[in-house]
């Protein structure tokens, strides 16, 4: 009897099914890597994921990716085979986004029954991380999605790649952990999940495929995101009932990225209060739908917003081009309007005053000192003076630097504000015009801040000493002023060495000096591995910061992070990770290596790069500068006129530089 091509496949398909059922137990007991049960778990168990596995393998691929880049930021990116899952029986393949970031040259397909395809990309969802691929055959098995509604903490959850053998599923069993994750994107799971199963497929016992794996972190958004939580018990997946709502518009060759609303909040955490608008960013669907600071966002396509990571998670699942009904509060009047979200918002230009605060402690008037006013800024040419206390911002009593700070961000370039200063015993009334945020490239001569004196009356460890965190056994160094006082907040300075070479010595002796005289605190981490730093340092690197700025007093506005050459890179990833940590960045030789955030106002970032004389990155340093400040970051280019790395006139340079990091 002839046999037609969907008859041989199916055929093809029962007899794979067929040795499938067979081996599958012993896939779960003796390949490497795979789950083994204990002696509690019920044999029906064992069964029903035996049965679920066989019914889903036609549908889970291999993903063979050939040419590329090797390394995306600082992360080395493997070449090894990876996951996808059929969503169409016409040759539509779903997979994750982190397949594809080396932008391999072609991409080749096997499907479960060990035929091969060259696959095409269709298009990519960029706010989830999948990726949509097409190869040619239209007798494939798409898996059935579970609704999100029917999805429940602790259901099992059973992770599936097509990886170790072309044959057969990879497995590993766990359970979901947590619903509506990373701004209601995603699900979590405690099953391992990593590179090797990164875009196969999360099942339940009913062979139901619940989402999606893919990388995510809700600290980070660049494409190598959440690669850091690899095999760790926290795992996610997009929920196929999701992507099934766009997957017509990436087969239509469409990209999606996230919706962007354009509006800020004073607090954003899990426990923050109501959402009530500080902060319209100009030029964005929000400033185009007339909302304005002061609203309250109390609803969101009729999904009630009683907090701001309710609004979070309802803006996470929608894309640029869908509008919202968005209803807000504004007094004690309703009001609906419809928004049109955008991908991209006008990058935040960040005002200036053109003054740096005084850190004295010795102060009987309330309010904010000036310590210098920088020579033609709108400050200077309001007639602002060295001494003056600030004591209200637009009728708002201010009594430390953040008071002024916060203010500041809620307005824009060209805004005329009004302060109100003591000098001597009188009271002014100074109308500012915001000018640009200067770049710091020339900043002019700064004097040292006045510290404070006096004796110490608590037994403080100062000067050069090596520190261990507590339950670790890795050691750091810190370097304290000997004249260092508790009533005196210093800045702090995190120094990651290139690779092979600490250069501990020359830091501490280049430094020693202009950090008293600046009030600076030095802190050193050494890398785990002789080869230089690698993301599985960057948690500690930040612990080893909050331990200095939990014994020390440590001023937040300058808190920074210093990598010269290949630990430029790693320096630049610890700045832009996490943004409510680090305020300045200095980059030594070191060119910029992967695209950075948006220039974020609740977290001003500044950076400085430094340049030798005869670098080979000049280049290349030259251009991370305008990207930079295109992405309207504050950078400074800083010229080191000498060979060493650390002469005495850079090193005064980036000290300036790092004093004025408070400039506002």
């Amino acid at each position: 009897m002839m046999l037609n091509s969907k008859q041989c496949s199916v055929s093809r398909s029962r007899k794979h099914l067929s040795a499938l059922h067979l081996m599958i137990l012993a896939v779960l007991l003796f390949v490497p890597g795979a789950v083994t049960f204990g002696q509690g778990v019920a044999r029906e168990e064992q069964l029903a994921i035996q049965q679920a596995m066989a019914y889903v393998n036609p549908s889970i691929v291999r993903i063979e990716t050939v040419g590329g880049v090797d390394l995306v930021g600082d992360l080395l990116v493997g070449t090894g085979p990876t996951s996808g899952v059929v969503v169409r029986e016409d040759g539509y393949i779903i997979t994750s986004r982190f397949n594809f970031v080396a932008d391999p040259a072609s991409v080749l397909v096997t499907t479960a029954d060990g035929e091969r395809y060259a696959a095409e990309v269709v298009a990519t969802d960029f706010s989830k991380m999948l990726t949509l691929l097409k190869i040619e055959r239209d007798d494939l098995q798409p898996l059935q999605s579970v609704p999100v509604d029917d999805m429940h903490v602790g259901q099992r959850a059973i992770a599936l790649g097509r990886t170790f053998d072309p044959e057969f599923p990879n497995v590993s069993v766990g359970i979901i952990s947590a619903l509506k994750r990373i701004r209601g994107k995603a699900l979590q799971t405690d099953a391992k999940t990593s590179p090797v199963n990164y875009g196969g497929a999360l099942i339940n016992l009913k062979g139901e495929c619940l989402g999606i794996i893919v990388p995510l972190s809700s600290q980070r958004d660049e494409e190598t995101a959440g690669v850091e939580l690899y095999d760790s018990g926290i795992g996610f997946a997009i929920p196929l009932a999701d992507i099934e709502r766009v997957v017509d518009q990436m087969i239509d060759g469409e990209d999606l990225h996230a919706g962007l609303l354009g509006i800020g909040f004073e607090a954003e955490g899990p426990v923050s209060g109501e959402a009530e608008i500080v902060r319209v960013r100009p030029r964005s669907p929000a400033d185009s739908a007339g909302l304005v600071k002061g609203d309250v966002v109390t609803e969101i396509d009729g999904v009630p917003i009683r907090r701001v990571n309710d609004l979070k998670q309802v803006l996470g699942n929608r894309y640029a081009g869908e509008t919202v009904n968005v209803t807000i509060r504004r007094a004690d009047e309703s009001i609906q309007t419809m928004v049109t979200l955008t991908d991209e918002l006008v990058a935040y230009q960040f005002p200036s005053l053109g003054i740096l605060p005084s850190r004295s402690t010795n102060r009987t008037q309330a309010g904010v000192g000036l310590r210098f006013v920088f020579p033609e800024s709108s400050a200077a040419k309001a007639g602002l003076q060295a001494g003056d206390i600030i004591t209200s911002f637009q009728s708002e009593p201010v009594e430390t630097t953040s008071d002024i700070s916060s203010l500041l961000s809620k307005f824009e370039i060209g805004d005329t504000i009004e302060l109100e200063v003591v000098r001597d015993s009188d009271s002014l009334k100074l109308p500012i015009t915001l000018e640009e945020f200067p770049d710091g490239d020339n900043l002019p001569n700064i004097p040292p801040p006045v510290l404070t004196a006096g004796n110490r009356t608590e037994e403080i460890e100062v000067g050069r000493f090596n520190q261990k965190l507590p339950g670790d056994d890795r050691q750091f160094w810190v370097l304290v002023p000997q004249d260092y006082h508790p009533e005196q907040q210093h800045g702090l300075l995190l120094w990651t060495h290139p690779a092979g070479d600490t250069m501990e010595a020359e830091i501490v002796r280049s430094w020693r000096d202009l950090a008293s005289e600046r009030g600076l605190i030095l802190v050193g981490v050494r890398a785990e591995d002789v080869s230089g730093f690698s993301q599985t340092d960057e948690e500690y690197a930040k612990d080893v910061v909050e331990w200095v700025t939990q014994n020390y007093a440590i001023d937040p506005a300058r808190v920074a992070v210093m990598g010269a050459e290949d630990s430029g890179p790693f320096a630049t990833q610890l700045a832009f990770k996490y943004r409510e940590l680090f305020r300045g960045l200095l980059a030594i030789d070191a060119p910029l290596r992967f695209p950075p955030p948006d220039s974020n106002p609740e977290s001003r970032l500044l950076i400085g790069f430094v340049v030798g004389p005869e670098s080979r990155s000049r280049e290349q340093i030259t251009k991370s500068v305008e990207i930079l400040r295109e992405r309207e970051f504050p950078t400074a280019l800083i010229e080191n006129t000498e060979p060493e790395m650390f002469s005495f006139d850079v090193v005064d340079l980036m000290a300036q530089w790092l004093d004025a990091l408070d400039r506002l």
